[in-house]
C-alpha cells in the first residue's frame, strides 16, 4: 500500500503542481487584478457564504463513499444510481435554503444572478467530486488524479486567452460563467469514466424514501464533520464583509492571502484524497497504518514547513509580485495567515485517518469547539484588526484543531508515538526557518533564494530521515 500511495502521489502532485498553481496565480489572481479587490472581495464573500451551505448539497455522501464503499466495492453499481438521485434532491434544497438565507443575512436581490451561478457551480463540483470518490473507491486513483485538474485546465485555456491575448473586458460574472461550462464538461468526462468501468447502470429516476432515510442515517456523522469544518474555515470572509464598513475591500485583501494558502493547502487535499481509501482498506484488513501515516506526515510537513519559512521571510516581495495594489498591510496579513498551514497539513493527515477509522463522533466534538473558537475570535478581532484579525483567528483555530485530531488519532489507532520523529521535525523546522532568515544576506533575488532554500530543505529532511529513499524505490536498499 505504501508503494501505491507513493506512485499515485507522484502522479497527482505532478499534475496539480503544473496546472493548479497556473490557475490560481495566473487566472484567479489575474481576475482579481482585473476587477479590483472590492469587486473580487464581494465574489469571495458570496462564494464562501454559499460554501457554508454546501453540507446540504452533500450530507456527508462523499466521505461516506470514500471510507465505507472502499471496503465494499461490489455494492457500488447498486448504490450509485440511488445516491445520484438523492444528490439531485439535495441540490434543490441547497439552492432554496441558500437563497432564503441570503435574504435573511441582508444580501441584495441584485446579487442573486451571481449567487445562483455560484450555487450551480457548487452543485456541479459536488457531483464531480462524488464521481471522483467512486473512481478512487474502485481503485482507479490515477483517473481521480486526472479528473482533479480537468476543469482547471479548461479554465486556463478559456480565461487565459481572455486575460493574456484578448482586449475583452473581464468581469466577475464572466469568470463565474466560464467556471460553469468547464465544470459541466469535466462532469461529462467523469460520467464517461464511470460508464466505462462500472458498465451500464440500470438508472431509475425515482426517489426511494426508505433507501434515502437509511443512507442519511449512515452518512449523517460525515455530514456533520463537513458542516463544522466548513463553518470554521469559511466564515472568515463572510464576517469580514458583514462586520466592517469597508468589508468588501478587507475581504478582497484577505482573499489575496487566502488564495496562496489555499493553493498550498491543495497539496494536503491531494494527500487526503489518496490516503482515505488506502487507510480504510488497511483498517478494514486490520493491518497497521503507522508506516503510511509516517510517510505521508513527514512528506507533507517537510513541504509545509519549507513553504511557511520562505513566506515568513519574503512575504513582501511575494505579495508585490502577485498583486498590482499590494501594500505592506497585505504582506502583514499573509505573513500571519500562512502560519496556519502547519495546522491544515496535520489536519489533513490525522483527520483523514480518523475518518477512515469511522471515529466521527469525537471528531465532531473537536470541530464544534473549533467553530465556536473561530466565531468568537473573529467577532472580537475583526472589528479591531480587520483582515489581520481574521488571519489570527484562522491560525489559532487551525493549529488547535490539528493538535486535538493528532492526540485523538494516537489514542484511537494506538500507534507508537515515535518521539524521535517529532524531535527531528522540530529540528527541521528551526533549521529551515533559520536558513530562510539567513538567505536575505545571500545577495540573491527572493525567487532564486527560495529555490535554494527548497533544495537545502530537502537535503536536511534526507539527513534527518524525514524522507527515506527506501520508501520511494520498488526495492529495498
Amino acid at each position: 500500500m505504501n508503494k501505491v500511495f507513493i506512485s499515485n502521489l507522484v502522479l497527482v502532485v505532478t499534475l496539480n503542481v503544473i496546472i493548479k498553481p497556473l490557475y490560481i496565480f495566473g487566472i484567479d489572481r489575474g481576475v482579481q487584478n482585473a476587477v479590483g479587490a472590492s469587486e473580487y472581495g464581494l465574489y469571495f464573500a458570496l462564494f464562501n457564504f454559499a460554501y457554508l451551505f454546501q453540507i446540504i448539497n452533500d450530507l456527508g455522501l462523499q466521505n461516506y463513499n470514500h471510507s465505507v464503499l472502499s471496503k465494499y466495492q461490489q455494492i457500488i453499481p447498486k448504490y450509485l444510481p440511488k445516491i445520484l438521485t438523492v444528490k439531485l434532491v439535495l441540490a434543490c434544497f441547497f439552492v432554496i435554503i441558500t437563497i432564503l438565507s441570503s435574504v435573511l443575512i441582508g444580501f441584495s436581490v441584485f446579487l442573486w444572478p451571481l449567487l445562483i451561478l455560484i450555487l450551480l457551480n457548487q452543485i456541479l463540483i459536488s457531483f464531480l467530486q462524488y464521481l471522483r470518490t467512486t473512481m478512487s473507491a474502485l481503485g482507479h486513483y490515477h483517473l481521480d488524479s486526472i479528473l482533479s485538474v480537468s476543469d482547471k485546465l479548461l479554465m486556463i485555456a478559456w480565461m487565459g486567452y481572455l486575460l493574456w491575448f484578448s482586449e475583452a473586458e473581464i468581469s466577475i460574472m464572466g469568470f463565474v460563467i466560464a467556471q460553469t461550462f468547464t465544470l459541466a464538461f469535466s462532469l461529462l468526462i467523469a460520467v464517461g469514466f464511470i460508464w466505462r468501468y462500472i458498465g451500464k447502470v440500470n438508472y431509475a429516476w425515482q426517489f426511494d424514501p426508505s433507501f434515502s432515510l437509511t443512507l442519511f442515517k449512515k452518512s449523517a456523522p460525515y455530514a456533520l464533520v463537513l458542516l463544522l469544518m466548513t463553518l470554521y474555515t469559511r466564515m472568515d470572509a463572510v464576517m469580514l464583509e458583514r462586520l466592517l464598513s469597508d468589508g468588501k475591500e478587507e475581504a478582497g485583501i484577505y482573499a489575496a492571502s487566502y488564495r496562496i494558502l489555499d493553493a498550498f493547502s491543495n497539496v494536503g487535499l491531494l494527500f487526503a484524497g489518496l490516503l482515505l481509501p488506502m487507510f480504510a482498506k488497511l483498517i478494514g484488513r486490520q493491518e497497521s497504518v503507522s508506516d503510511l501515516v509516517r510517510i505521508a506526515r513527514n512528506l507533507l510537513l517537510t513541504f509545509s514547513i519549507t513553504i511557511i519559512s520562505i513566506s515568513l521571510v519574503y512575504s513582501g516581495p511575494i505579495m508585490t509580485l502577485l498583486y498590482d495594489h499590494a501594500t505592506a498591510y497585505w504582506a502583514h496579513v499573509f505573513r500571519l495567515l500562512i502560519i496556519s498551514y502547519v495546522g491544515i497539513a496535520l489536519g489533513y493527515i490525522y483527520g483523514t485517518l480518523l475518518t477512515a477509522n469511522e471515529s466521527i463522533r469525537m471528531m465532531n466534538y473537536i470541530f464544534l469547539v473549533g467553530v465556536g473558537l473561530n466565531f468568537t475570535l473573529n467577532l472580537i478581532l475583526i472589528p479591531y484588526w480587520k483582515a489581520w484579525g481574521a488571519a489570527m483567528a484562522t491560525v489559532v483555530t487551525q493549529i488547535s484543531v490539528a493538535i486535538a485530531l493528532l492526540i485523538l488519532a494516537y489514542r484511537y489507532l494506538r500507534m507508537p508515538i515515535d518521539g524521535g520523529a517529532w524531535l527531528r521535525i522540530g529540528i527541521f523546522t528551526i533549521s529551515v526557518y533559520l536558513l530562510a532568515h539567513w538567505s536575505q544576506v545571500w545577495n540573491l533575488s527572493w525567487w532564486y533564494a527560495s529555490v535554494v532554500i527548497g533544495i537545502l530543505a530537502v537535503s536536511i529532511a534526507l539527513i534527518l530521515r524525514l524522507i527515506n529513499l527506501r520508501d520511494w524505490l520498488p526495492f529495498r536498499l
